[in-house]
């Protein structure tokens, strides 16, 4: 919970990534979505470090003065994770590639240098972006992940109800958590061995 509204944890090794997190169960019925609304998404931008907290409250003052400009901010970022979504798990999906492309452009067209000491210095999102912001700032993180990343070291949670994404350099990892994903394929299969176990037992009876 932050600010009273449930957020997914980040697990993913890269804000891109975990921007695609914010939906759970990727391709399936009844699949959650965390950006319920527009402060969902400028709140998770915020957390991720990508929007201060000052920048963060005046997109969702902006947010309450536009309301149908909000919502349509919100679906174009949740349009975005989709294709970023594609983009990494089928790099031969051109327009998924393009549909992340084009966010980029335009989170570049409006991004400024900041002069902060080192290491603060970096590209962000002009404030004057308004209800754009928290989208630019996503939206440059996705085409840096693309344009930088070895989409091979990206791997989708075999969980079920999952399909979270995270880096995975070693090649070693399954889950997004062990905890929870891991722990529940565990108790899956626990109960299917004990059900097995139980019918050949009552079968030889």
């Amino acid at each position: 919970m932050v600010d009273g509204l449930v957020l997914p944890a980040p697990i993913a090794a890269h804000p891109a990534l975990d921007f695609c997190n914010t939906l759970a169960g990727w391709d399936e019925d009844g699949a959650y979505d965390y950006l319920a609304t527009y402060a969902h998404l400028s709140v998770w931008v915020r957390e991720t470090g990508l929007l201060d907290a000052g920048s963060t409250a005046e997109a969702l003052d902006r947010a309450a003065d536009d309301p149908r400009g909000a919502v349509r901010q919100l679906d174009r970022a949740r349009t975005m994770r989709r294709a970023l979504y594609a983009a990494c798990t089928d790099p031969t999906d051109d327009a998924a590639w393009e549909a992340v492309a084009v966010e980029g452009r335009a989170a570049a067209s409006q991004a400024v240098l900041s002069r902060a000491d080192a290491p603060g210095r970096r590209w962000s999102i002009a404030p004057d972006a308004g209800l754009e912001r928290p989208v630019l700032e996503l939206a440059r993180e996705a085409a840096d992940l693309l344009a930088r990343t070895d989409l091979r070291r990206v791997k989708a949670c075999p969980g079920s109800h999952c399909g979270w994404l995270f880096l995975d350099p070693s090649g070693r990892r399954r889950w997004c958590s062990m905890e929870v994903c891991g722990n529940r394929a565990k108790a899956r299969r626990h109960a299917e061995r004990r059900r097995t176990s139980g019918g050949s037992e009552r079968r030889g009876g």
